[in-house]
């Protein structure tokens, strides 16, 4: 229950942060409002892709086969 409320408040306030900085920066109308929501496509990219890990637990074993 602990964790799961977490994640739970983790997701409210990244949308709260995510309508402040559209709120400050405008929706896409600035240069620095696209850099930063590119920025965060990224790094949610690079976590999904690599899985908090368990990429290198997958590859590093076949890969020193």
């Amino acid at each position: 229950m602990v964790y799961s409320g977490l994640t739970l408040m983790s997701r409210f306030l990244g949308l709260a942060r995510d309508l402040v900085i559209t709120a400050r920066m405008g929706a896409s109308q600035t240069i620095a409002a696209d850099a930063f929501f590119t920025a965060q496509a990224f790094s949610n990219l690079f976590r999904r892709v690599f899985a908090e890990g368990a990429f290198a637990a997958a590859f590093v074993p076949a890969y020193s086969r």
